[in-house]
């Protein structure tokens, strides 16, 4: 089926949770897919956690990782006794949770880098062990939005993750697949919106098929889910064991339709899709993290990283992380503050044209 997939006869893939966090855990299905069918696959993910497991605002450096085998500045071999030191605090990714299940080292990402240069690095990684594909896996599909979507608040890791892989693609001749886990299971955009973004890119021929979860691939889910911090892929597993309506995440602040569906991995042709996903297009050429936070924030679009500033500016000065009554204020100051920030703008810009 992977071959299907990709469409052409493939010995090795680089499977990448491509949102941060617990977005590895999804993948899992994916690369046990994979594994199943005989092929060479290394799991990867983007090393960037939620505030939960870790208050320092942005991705995780390779410099901060520990029983990792560092590559460049952007790259590391890691393990299920890898961690992180962010200002003194140890920190574990999520990869690592995954991998002390499956028993296998994976390619730790930090996107701490321009675009480009993490982009470059990547594609050195890929042509050095010979992978025939890259399978970048976004748990919700937060990655097909346009920007203007109310519930969106975290696109920023995911585009930044696309404009590489789009970048590595140009670089490497790699195929480079965008597979969307359980649309609408991390609360941000809603599934029917996220079903509807991925049939509008069927029409441009980019579909390549789907795939929902066997009772290997939920065994394993099952036991990575013992030991890893995420609901959003945990939902993907509670939908496959038949779950069925309306679920409260993000400390009941969010509401996520569930159904068999959800537990269903979409995949699509990268560079058929490009061109559709206007968030990764407008972050393409950024310095860092910061600066793609910034061209996005002048687009009126909030990011995960304005958030995890303001939860950090809280957590130090009460000493405590908010709750997520606290965290879902905190989103909508943001984005209310940012709306006016582009009004203003273009109310400046209109003036001067008068």
């Amino acid at each position: 089926m992977i071959n299907e997939i990709i469409g052409l006869n493939v010995r090795s893939v680089l499977v990448i949770g491509i949102g941060g966090g617990g977005d590895v855990v999804g993948s899992s299905i994916t690369y046990s897919l994979a594994v199943n069918e005989g092929k060479e696959a290394v799991l990867g993910a983007v090393l960037w956690e939620r505030y939960i497991n870790d208050i320092v605002p942005g991705p995780i450096r390779v410099q901060e990782l520990r029983n990792a085998e560092v590559f460049g500045n952007y790259l590391a071999m890691v393990d299920g006794d890898t961690y992180a030191i962010r200002e003194g605090r140890r920190v574990v990714p999520q990869i690592a949770n995954v991998l002390s299940v499956i028993k296998d080292d994976g390619l730790g990402i930090s996107i701490s880098g321009s675009v480009n240069d993490v982009a470059r690095e990547l594609s050195t990684y890929v042509n050095k062990y010979g992978f025939d594909a890259i399978i970048g896996i976004d748990v919700g599909g937060d990655v097909l939005a346009l920007g203007n979507e109310d519930g969106l608040y975290s696109p920023l890791t995911d585009s930044y993750s696309v404009a590489v892989l789009s970048k590595v693609q140009d670089y490497t001749g790699a195929q480079v697949v965008l597979g969307i886990a359980g649309p609408g299971v991390d609360g941000e955009l809603d599934r029917d919106y996220v079903l509807m973004r991925i049939s509008q890119l069927a029409s441009k021929c980019a579909f390549l098929g789907a795939y929902g979860p066997t009772r290997g691939d939920l065994m394993l889910l099952e036991d990575i889910l013992s030991k890893a911090v995420t609901e959003a892929s945990g939902l993907v597993y509670r939908a496959a064991k038949g779950h069925h309506g309306n679920v409260g995440i993000r400390g009941s602040t969010k509401n996520v339709k569930l159904d068999i569906s959800s537990s269903i991995t979409y995949y699509l042709d990268l560079r058929k899709i490009i061109s559709d996903l206007p968030l990764a297009n407008l972050v393409i050429n950024a310095r860092d993290p910061w600066d793609a936070m910034r061209t996005l924030n002048s687009k009126g679009v909030m990011t995960e990283l304005n958030f995890e500033e303001e939860v950090y500016r809280y957590y130090k000065t009460k000493s405590k992380i908010p709750s997520p009554e606290e965290a879902y204020l905190m989103i909508k100051e943001i984005k209310n503050r940012l709306k006016s920030q582009v009004q203003l703008m273009s109310n400046q810009h209109g003036s001067t044209h008068h």
